[in-house]
This record gives C-alpha cells, sequence and structure tokens, in this order.
C-alpha cells in the first residue's frame, strides 16, 4: 500500500525531490528560540554590543541542553518523518534530540558591503563525519537548519549546492567499498555547479536538506551574528534503492533522480559498515570546561548558585552518558581519527584514550 501524506502537500515533496530541501517557516517552538540564546554571549565570552570583542568569523559551540526533536519543532519533525518514510524508519536513539550546538557566522568588517558567488566558497561539505559512506547509507539523512536568528540576503546563510548531488551519488555507486571521511576532493564539483540556493529565513524557520546535498556558509557581508544549529535524522536501515514495489521514500527518490535510474538492484556494498565518534565533536566539547566556568561564574554574579546553570554536563555520570549516547561520543575513535581544528582534513589525530565525562 502506497505511504500515506497526511503533513507534506504535493508541492513540498516535488520540491524536496527536485532540488533537495524544504523550507519549514515558523517551526521552532519559540520556548527555546528565547531560552536557548538568553546566554549565547556568555557562553561565547563576548560583547554582542562591542564587537572588537568578536575574536572569530566563524565558530561552532558544543551542547549543553537538548529536548526532543518533536517537541523543538513539532511540525518539521512530522515533515521530516513523512520525507524519511515515517517515524518508525527513524534511530530510536540517535539524534532523536535536537540541542543548543550553535553554529555562529560573525563576519568582518572587512566583508562588509562586499558579494560573492557560491562558485567561490570553499567549505562545501555533507555532514556525514561519522560513518562510512555507501551509496545506500542513511546515516544523516537529513541534514537539519534551524535558524535561531534572521538570516537576511547576504547574511551569512549557508549556501546549497542544488546540482551537487549528482555528482556525489555517482561517486558513491562507482565506490561500492565505501569512503570514509574526511572526504578530500569529492566536493570539487561545486565550483562549477550552476543551481545553488542560499538560505534567507527567519527566526524559528526550519530547512530541512537531503544527506547528499553539499553545503558551505557563505561569507556574512552584514557582520552580525547570524546563529544556526546543525541537527539530523538518522535512520536505523539504509535507503532501499530497488523497491520492487517502486514505494521509494522522498530520500530514495532524491538518490534515483540523481542517478537517472529507476532502482539499483545491483548495487552492494562490499566492505562492512561502519560507525564511529563523530570526527569534528572533538574539538568542539574541548570548549564544554571554558563554556561552564564561564556561564557558573555569570550566574554567581547575579547571585545565583551554579546549580542553576542549565548544562547537561552538570546534572551527574548518569545524564551525561546518556547525552554521549545520543551523540554517538561513546562510539570508538574512526579509523583516520578526530578533526582538532574547524578543518576537518586538517590533520588525523588518533587520541590515546576516549573522551569521556566532562564534570
Amino acid at each position: 500500500m502506497p505511504f500515506e501524506y497526511k503533513h507534506l502537500s504535493a508541492e513540498e515533496r516535488a520540491h524536496f525531490v527536485e532540488h533537495g530541501w524544504l523550507k519549514i517557516e515558523n517551526a521552532i517552538d519559540p520556548k527555546y528560540l528565547n531560552e536557548w540564546m538568553e546566554n549565547l554571549w556568555v557562553r561565547l565570552g563576548m560583547d554582542p554590543e562591542d564587537k572588537s570583542t568578536w575574536m572569530y568569523e566563524y565558530h561552532k559551540l558544543p551542547r549543553h541542553r537538548e529536548v526532543l526533536a518533536s517537541e523543538f519543532a513539532p511540525e518539521a519533525w512530522a515533515k521530516m518523518c513523512e520525507i524519511v518514510g515515517g517515524e518508525d524508519k527513524i534511530d530510536p536513539v540517535r539524534e532523536r534530540y535536537y540541542g543548543d550546538q550553535m553554529i555562529i557566522n560573525f563576519g568582518t568588517e572587512e566583508q562588509v558591503g562586499k558579494s560573492h558567488t557560491p562558485q567561490d566558497l570553499v567549505g562545501w561539505h555533507t555532514d556525514n563525519d561519522w560513518y562510512r559512506q555507501f551509496l545506500d547509507s542513511s546515516g544523516n539523512a537529513l541534514t537539519v537548519i534551524c535558524c535561531f536568528t534572521d538570516v537576511p540576503a547576504n547574511g551569512g546563510g549557508t549556501s546549497l549546492c542544488e546540482d551537487g548531488i549528482k555528482s556525489l551519488v555517482e561517486r558513491f555507486y562507482a565506490n561500492p567499498q565505501g569512503l570514509d571521511p574526511p572526504f578530500a576532493n569529492i566536493y570539487s564539483h561545486c565550483k562549477t555547479a550552476s543551481s545553488f540556493a542560499e538560505v534567507v529565513a527567519k527566526a524559528g524557520d526550519v530547512l530541512v536538506t537531503h544527506g547528499m546535498l553539499p553545503h558551505s556558509h557563505s561569507p556574512n557581508h552584514l557582520h552580525y551574528a547570524r546563529v544556526i544549529t546543525n541537527p539530523h535524522v538518522n535512520l536505523s536501515e539504509p535507503f532501499n534503492l530497488n523497491r520492487p514495489d517502486g514505494d521509494y521514500t522522498l530520500c530514495e527518490q532524491v538518490i534515483l533522480r540523481n542517478l537517472g535510474r529507476d532502482s539499483v538492484p545491483e548495487y552492494k556494498p562490499t566492505r562492512e559498515r561502519l560507525a564511529f565518534y563523530p570526527r569534528t565533536a572533538f574539538f568542539k566539547r574541548e570548549m564544554v570546561k571554558d563554556e561552564l566556568q564561564r556561564m557558573v561564574a555569570h550566574a554567581e554574579a547575579q547571585g545565583l548558585p551554579a546549580s542553576s546553570v542549565d548544562s547537561v554536563y552538570l546534572k551527574g555520570e548518569e545524564a551525561i552518558r546518556e547525552h554521549e549516547r545520543r551523540n554517538g561520543y561513546d562510539k570508538a575513535w574512526g579509523p583516520t581519527g578526530v578533526a582538532v581544528t574547524m578543518r576537518d582534513d586538517a590533520v588525523n589525530y588518533m587520541p590515546e584514550q576516549k573522551k569521556h565525562v566532562l564534570v
């Protein structure tokens, strides 16, 4: 029996299959928009009114708070479930909770008034840094962009390379042995692509993108703090690219459309599937201690106890270990180790022991 869509319109389904993304306006519960933005500048250790204190152009924070994705953005969650073929297809543990791992694009004074083209960008990637990637891998079936501030034109919105999916799926089809991150040189085709979209949104909007849609942050020519988070939807089983009834999920349709195929019955992975510690989590989690110190000092300056600080890292080992399990931090290092800088391919560092509880 064909899958029944109750939340996605025919237009929305067609847009996702053709472009690889969908925008859902005013989707985030305002409670989390307000609460999670309240201490952003304390966590950063910067003054929002003094741009001379803005020490970064682009910065990624760790996660302290998290809530069920279905509570964080109910309408968006309902539509994401339909994109992947139903909530029962989604991993029951991994990234079921969305959190406050903010990504801030500050820009610089030197960029104000300038412009760029998508072909100028150099940071094209997909968020598959914690598993061996095959054509049918569904680890990050969807990459999600949650807007905590308005994102006006030229304001550092994420750039999406719509016709970049084709080269990626062709490459993974041609490499049934799978590829391990970091994925050097597999996004070079984005420099010569022709179909792009740049995120322009309001605070509270959510953009849902296919996991194989290459994306990159763009220069912030307005020199303000653009704030997003970047969670995902992970499936329990690989995509099925050979359904006898042809009732493919929207995610599967995107892959087949870009391959120009109705099915790929001949495709079989030739190596084992691997899942491991996220490569890019390591350097972000190194910031936790300093952020906690700033948040506790700020609370105490207001006459509040340290226990008033809302962070999973202050809730005891059991809470922290559950947080680690939800986000894959309990897994072993991958075959190429972890990244210790924002440049994922800067170094293949293999820590001597696992990164565990931080209190």
